[in-house]
Parts: C-alpha cells; sequence; structure tokens
C-alpha cells in the first residue's frame, strides 16, 4: 500500500487536493497513535486535507508527517524501529535520559535512515499546531509551527513524557508531554475559526483512565513545579471528563469522532511490529468505514457546540 520514497520522489498528498476548512484533533498516547496513523493515511488517500493539525504527544509527530503529506511515514518508521532500543525504550532513557532517543528519532532518522521532507512541510497549506505542558504555569502550550526544522524543539517537548524524560527549555518555557494538562485538545479548536473538528483519539469507548500510581515518585522528581503537580494529580479526572464528553458532541452533530472500535492492547512502548501494523490496520478500515458519515458531517451547517452537564 505504501510506495517505495527510495525509486523516485513522492508529491506530498495534500498536493492539488482542495482544503477543508476542518480542524483535525489528535490525541496522544505513545504506540497507540498508530491507529491515528492509519486513521490520516486514509485520509490523505482521499484527498481529504484539513486547514489545521492539533496534536498532543504521539498525535503531534502523526500530524508532523500528516502536515508533510506523507503516508505511510508513521507507520514504516514505528514498525522500522519498534525493535531499536535507540528508538523508544527503557534502555534509550538508561542511556541518555530519554525513552524516546532525540538524536535517533529526530535527526538520525528523518535526515539519515528515513529522510524527512521538510520542504513539503513547509510549503503545506496545512497549519500543525503542538501541545506540550507548561512546567511553570501547570498550563498547556500551544506552538503553531512555522517551520519543520526551527521549531522542532516543541515537537521534541509534546512527545517528552514525564519521568522518563529530559524537560525541554525552549523561548524561555520549561516543557514536557502535552498529555498531562491537554489530551485532547479539543477546547483550542473550538476556538479557531474552523467550523469543523474532526477529533481521532486512541483509547476505545470504555477505556476510564484510574489515578497515576506513580504520583509519589512524580511528586519528588518535579518539586519545583506546583501547578505541574496539580494538573498531574487531577489528569485523570480531566481526561475522564472530556472522554465522557466527547460522544455527546458527537451525537449532536458538533465535531466528528473517531476512536478504536475495541480496548487497544498495545502498549507504550510496544516492540511487535505486527500488533503495531494491525493497529494501523484498524485505524485505516475504521476511517474507511466511517467515511461516509464523515462526508455528511462535513457537508453540513456547522453546529455549535451546546454544553451538557458532565
Amino acid at each position: 500500500m505504501f510506495e517505495d520514497s527510495s525509486t523516485k520522489p513522492l508529491q506530498p498528498a495534500w498536493q492539488n487536493a482542495p482544503l477543508t476548512n476542518a480542524n483535525l484533533v489528535l490525541e496522544g498516547g505513545a504506540m497507540r497513535g498508530q491507529f491515528t496513523a492509519g486513521v490520516l493515511d486514509f485520509f490523505m488517500e482521499q484527498k481529504l486535507i484539513c486547514k489545521r493539525v492539533i496534536g498532543t504527544s504521539a498525535g503531534a509527530l502523526c500530524g508532523y508527517n500528516y502536515v508533510a503529506g506523507e503516508i505511510g511515514r508513521t507507520c514504516i518508521i514505528n514498525t522500522t524501529f519498534c525493535t531499536d532500543p535507540r528508538y523508544l525504550s527503557m534502555q534509550s532513557y538508561v542511556r541518555t535520559g530519554n525513552a524516546m532517543g532525540r538524536n535517533f528519532s529526530f535527526n538520525e532518522i528523518p535526515n539519515d535512515l528515513f529522510p524527512f521532507n521538510y520542504s513539503h512541510f513547509n510549503n503545506s497549506p496545512i497549519k500543525l499546531i503542538t501541545v506540550s505542558s507548561n512546567l511553570d504555569t501547570g498550563e498547556a502550550d500551544y506552538h503553531e509551527f512555522q517551520d519543520a526544522e526551527a521549531d522542532l524543539d516543541y515537537l521534541i517537548a509534546s512527545s517528552s513524557m514525564s519521568l522518563v524524560s529530559q524537560i525541554v527549555e525552549v523561548d524561555g518555557k520549561r516543557l514536557l508531554d502535552g498529555g498531562t494538562c491537554d489530551s485532547v485538545p479539543l477546547g483550542y479548536s473550538l476556538m479557531t475559526d474552523t467550523p469543523k473538528h474532526i477529533v481521532v483519539l486512541t483509547q476505545a469507548a470504555d477505556y476510564v483512565k484510574g489515578s497515576n500510581k506513580l504520583m509519589a515518585l512524580l511528586m519528588q522528581r518535579y518539586h519545583k513545579y506546583p501547578h505541574y503537580l496539580e494538573r498531574l494529580q487531577n489528569r485523570h479526572i480531566d481526561y475522564n471528563r472530556i472522554y465522557r464528553a466527547l460522544p455527546r458532541l458527537h451525537e449532536q452533530g458538533s465535531i466528528f469522532l473517531i476512536r478504536p472500535p475495541e480496548p487497544v492492547t498495545v502498549s507504550s512502548m510496544e516492540k511487535d511490529p505486527e500488533k503495531l501494523f494491525a493497529l494501523w490496520e484498524q485505524g485505516y478500515t475504521t476511517a474507511a468505514a466511517l467515511w461516509p458519515e464523515l462526508q455528511a458531517y462535513l457537508a453540513q451547517p456547522q453546529i455549535p457546540v451546546i454544553p451538557t452537564p458532565a
């Protein structure tokens, strides 16, 4: 299904495609992002090119490749390098201080092993907003990319999981993974000038997040950042509330929701490429099955969000 980029230069998926006045809102989830990758690859094949992508953590990584119009890139990288300890592993954390090896993931892979087309990203009509957590304020940091390389620290920050990542210092801010402060950045999307919002989740409908069992360790590690600790302590409450609200917003026609149809068994640092590819396939086939409904949603007049009790 994926073309071989070594034989000929590929045109970005967005080239000669109409721009749809909609936002993509992408949840994180480490390797569960394979589901999102499948959804986005189907969208790119169908020439659904959205105006804006707002991604948290793995959602930001998927969005980075979507903006560049690189069909299959996220899936190929994850399935190719999942067994390499330099990519995403506790071995990488022990050696480098980052579970997601920063030099390997953001330098060696895109610049040498599996080249990323920076010009396709920079010339894309799609805007990428990455979501990180600001340790000092305890609030989400939303960064709109202007350049694929110059803004790379914000992509790294968005995907830097707490406890197993070094803090990213950029533009006077101290940042880590955006999931702590805004796992599903729908609120940001609703404040833009875009009338349609396609939300892609990485957990099934029956998922309920529990309190963080490592809170004592988190309090020790981040004791200098009380506002960030407060968000860590309450993350499961905020997360479960947005997960309850999203189906209602979908039913009233304010958003379009895509999520795994069954519980995801892929782990955060999954090493089985077959399981990862199967999750990508699930995302692809789920998007294909929902395609007629999504087209109908995009064609409807805008329906404002109607607040309902949580």
